[in-house]
This record gives structure tokens, C-alpha cells and sequence, in this order.
């Protein structure tokens, strides 16, 4: 149950029409150089005049830079906003990588409390005044809210709104994770940071990785002119480049052609199912103590489990049975806040597999119960 895409579904007959007819091009020699430090320009022009569609607001290129994935994203802000010995808040819980990276910068982590509609606005603000009052304040909030990793939860635009208010009152950046944006089941997102804020104060992160293949390494950072200029003028990006210049010719031709819309619309259906799978799996299969949150997209769901039951030895019982199944205590500042929670992902496994997984997950817990986990 990792959370990757399903890799039948990465190499589409469209997607190697496109490869083959770039890599014949006189395209390919330019995409084989280092390339724009902001990258290719056409997929900038793109990403544009789709987000504008898309969230009713202006965008132009100079808002938008190429970066190698969501990763790079958040390790050059962090270095540029934050680090070091900055103040970030992150929810509780977190995407487990991106508090690697914060930890590698060696910035000062501060975790904000979730409820079932995602970061608690009042906690936020309790926490920032507490630091504040303390002399140091936060200098950057990383947020997932959209189909939130690991719960899969997503963020009201009311409480959205509450967070830019605070934003602009204690003066940090927002960053925005929104890799899962177009993998919405029931409806679309609520409005993106960036487009409530109008531009100022957000830096908001979006990839192809989840949505056409991750071994592109490519995704796009959105913000202001003067932060995109920022990452533009760092040392990374003047000494390396533009992000995957190759891959950007290839993904710039795959969009022009229509191919990525329908994709992601093929991407909605087959998720979707496995999300409904691993729902009805969990309610045939699971003890009626273990609760789960209920996704309207992205890849992850996020099981709690009773207060006597370890996440890491169900985790453990499971593997010997051929399940890969995240604990919790990866995705918390403070490891032991996810003691009894685990990440089930259902983007990579087929829906005969996940409900076998489940099954047998749901046997582990109930051994795990009854203290017969050896």
C-alpha cells in the first residue's frame, strides 16, 4: 500500500506518441541543455493560462517556475524563508518527507492540531502568539490542504481565509503542498491559498508527479513575482538551471495536445473506485473500535486505532504477511502523537489487493488486541 501512483497507468499510449515525436524534434537539443533558470516557456505559459481558467484569477509566467518535483519546492523555500534557525508550523499530522527536509535545515518545528476539517485555525493562532510572546516568531506555515498526506482530509475555505488573516497579522509565508489539486472524487477544491490571498504571502506548490508520472521530476511553484525571482536568483537554481528541461518539452507538447485533461479524468475514475474498495473493505473487515477519515480525493485515508493498540507493532504483524502499510509516528514533530494511527494508501495496490490487504490488516489489529502479535 506505498503511496505511488499505479504504474500501469504512468506510460500511456498518448504520453509515448509525445516522447518519440520530442525526441525526434529539433526541440530535443534545446530541451538537452541546462535550459532557463525559471524553465521551459512554453509549459510556464500553460501552467499559466490554466490556473487563471481554472481559480478566476490573473496569472502570468512570471508568477510560475519549473522546479524537480514538490521536494525541491519546499527544500528551497525552507532555505530561502526559513533557514536557518527559522520557525516553521506544520499540522499535526505532516507529510513525513517534508519534515525530513525541515530537520536537514535544521529550523526550529512547531506542530498545529488537525480536527476532521483539517488545521484548527484557533490553535494556529494560539500557537503563534506563544511564539511571539516568546521572540520567535514563525517565518513559514507548511500546509497539505487538499486531500491532505497523510489523512487525506481537506480544508474549508472559510478556515482558509482564518489562516491568510493570520498570515498577514504575524507575518509568515503560507506554503501550499497542493500536489493532489485534480484528484478530486466528488466535487472541486475549495479556492487555492493563493487565489484567496490574491497573490501575496503564498507561495503554493503543484506537480506532475501524482498526476502523470514521477519519474519527470517536474512540478511548478506559484507565488509572487518577488519570491519567484527569489528562487530564480538562488545558487541552486543559477549554478543547475531550469528544472528538467527534457522532460519540460515533452509534459509542455503532452498538455498543448489536450492529453493531460483526460488523463486526470481517467486518473478520477480509477482512484476513486479504490478509494470506494478500501471504504466498504474497512467497514466489512475492521474491529469497531478502529475509525478512519473519509477522503474526496487524493491517494490516503487515516486509521485510528484503540488507545492499547501499538500503530508500529500492526505495522510489523502486517509486513510478515505482505502488507506495506504506514505507522503514524513518521508524519508527527513529536513521534509518539501517531503511536496509534496508521496511512493506508490506496493509489498503487488493484482493488482485489486492497481488500485482501485490509483483511489481513484488520486480522493484525486483532491480534495485536489480544496481545498475540509474536
Amino acid at each position: 500500500m506505498l503511496g505511488h501512483p499505479d504504474p500501469t497507468l504512468l506510460l500511456t499510449p498518448e504520453l509515448r506518441t509525445v516522447m518519440q515525436e520530442v525526441l525526434s524534434s529539433s526541440q530535443a537539443y534545446q530541451g538537452l541543455q541546462y535550459g532557463p533558470e525559471q524553465g521551459t516557456q512554453n509549459l510556464l505559459t500553460f501552467l499559466a493560462e490554466r490556473i487563471s481558467r481554472e481559480q478566476g484569477i490573473s496569472i502570468e509566467p512570471a508568477n510560475l517556475m519549473l522546479v524537480a518535483g514538490s521536494t525541491h519546492a519546499v527544500d528551497m523555500l525552507t532555505r530561502l524563508f526559513a533557514a536557518p534557525g527559522g520557525v516553521v508550523l506544520v499540522e499535526a499530522p505532516s507529510y513525513a518527507d517534508a519534515l525530513h527536509i525541515f530537520r536537514d535545515h535544521r529550523v526550529e518545528l512547531h506542530s498545529v492540531p488537525m480536527d476532521d476539517d483539517g488545521l484548527r485555525p484557533d490553535a494556529l493562532e494560539e500557537q503563534l502568539l506563544h511564539l511571539q510572546t516568546g521572540g520567535t516568531p514563525a517565518s513559514m506555515l507548511y500546509t497539505v490542504p487538499n486531500f491532505h498526506n497523510p489523512t487525506g482530509r481537506t480544508l474549508s475555505t472559510e478556515r482558509r481565509l482564518q489562516i491568510i488573516e493570520l498570515a498577514r497579522r504575524y507575518s509568515f509565508l503560507i506554503v501550499e503542498d497542493d500536489v493532489y489539486h485534480d484528484l478530486f472524487f466528488e466535487e472541486t477544491v475549495p479556492p487555492g491559498f493563493y487565489a484567496l490571498a490574491q497573490g501575496e504571502g503564498v507561495a503554493s506548490i503543484g506537480s506532475f508527479s501524482k498526476t502523470l508520472a514521477p519519474g519527470f521530476r517536474l512540478g511548478w511553484l506559484l507565488a509572487s513575482r518577488e519570491i519567484v525571482q527569489r528562487c530564480i536568483d538562488c545558487g541552486t537554481s543559477q549554478m543547475g538551471g531550469g528544472a528538467n528541461p527534457f522532460a519540460a518539452q515533452i509534459v509542455a507538447e503532452y498538455c498543448r495536445r489536450g492529453h493531460w485533461e483526460s488523463h486526470l479524468a481517467r486518473l478520477r475514475s480509477v482512484y476513486r473506485m479504490r478509494r470506494d474498495t478500501a471504504l466498504s473493505a474497512l467497514g466489512q473487515q475492521m474491529p469497531p473500535d478502529v475509525t478512519w477519515t473519509r477522503p474526496a480525493g487524493g491517494f490516503f485515508l487515516w486509521l485510528t486505532l484503540p488507545g492499547q493498540v501499538l500503530a508500529r507493532n500492526v505495522k510489523r504483524l502486517a509486513q510478515r504477511q505482505g502488507v506495506e502499510i504506514a505507522d503514524g509516528t513518521g508524519f508527527f514533530v513529536n513521534p509518539s502523537d501517531g503511536q496509534h494511527n496508521l496511512r493506508l494508501a490506496y493509489s498503487y495496490a488493484a482493488p482485489d489487493e486492497l481488500a485482501r490487504g485490509i483483511q489481513i490488516l484488520a486480522r493484525a489489529i486483532e491480534q495485536v488486541k489480544m496481545g498475540a502479535e509474536d
